[in-house]
């Protein structure tokens, strides 16, 4: 009896363990356009507030499943889990949005490696939200859109994803009278031509 006690214990450890670290954010701090310093009471803001969100599809498998990885300016922003999102304070700036992620592409056995991208221009005290929304390509594999969405999408988008972060201080549901950008503040989605993305790979067109 004792020893299936601990069994049960150690088995509801290890679920709380995963609950816990399921659906998170690996952000980078060091990133040059990044504010990583707490503010102080009354200190203006010089920066913009970005949302990343990353909603869990339910239909949705293997390696499609897999932590995604945001570049801005070509350096690292973060990595985001399925089921996830967070919030980052960015120094006010422009260049592309970036997700990486691995995908099946045609035929081939190995993943490899595919994004799509956006040009954002973060401005001081505006509030964005950038849904990472997966598009399937059926033989093109998956890929993830850094798409622009409302407060009341981003809402919606954030009912069932874990906050991680800042966005645990800031959750998108208590979000009101916030400053949103212009639309002229993101272009339109950059196309992932076959060879930017599968250098490696025979394209069949």
């Amino acid at each position: 009896m004792q020893l299936q006690n601990r069994q049960f214990s150690l088995l509801f450890s290890t679920l709380l363990i995963v609950s816990i670290f399921s659906g998170c954010a690996t952000v980078n701090n060091k990133h040059p356009m990044v504010v990583s310093k707490e503010m102080k009471p009354n200190e203006p803001v010089s920066h913009a507030y970005v949302y990343f969100i990353r909603p869990k599809l339910y239909k949705s498998k293997g390696i499609a499943d897999e932590p995604v990885r945001i570049e801005f300016q070509e350096n690292v922003l973060l990595e985001l889990d399925e089921g996830s999102y967070t919030l980052m304070r960015i120094i006010p700036s422009k260049g592309e949005v970036k997700v990486f992620n691995k995908t099946k592409f045609v035929n081939n056995i190995y993943p490899v490696e595919v994004w799509r991208a956006r040009e954002y221009k973060f401005i001081e005290g505006k509030t964005y939200f950038i849904h990472i929304k997966q598009i399937n390509e059926e033989y093109r594999g998956v890929f993830y859109d850094p798409q622009p969405v409302d407060l009341e999408t981003a809402k919606t988008l954030a009912k069932q994803p874990r906050a991680s972060g800042e966005a645990r201080n800031s959750p998108i549901e208590k979000l009101k009278d916030i400053s949103e950008p212009p639309a002229s503040a993101v272009n339109k989605l950059r196309p992932a031509l076959p060879e930017d993305i599968y250098k490696r790979e025979t394209y069949i067109k």
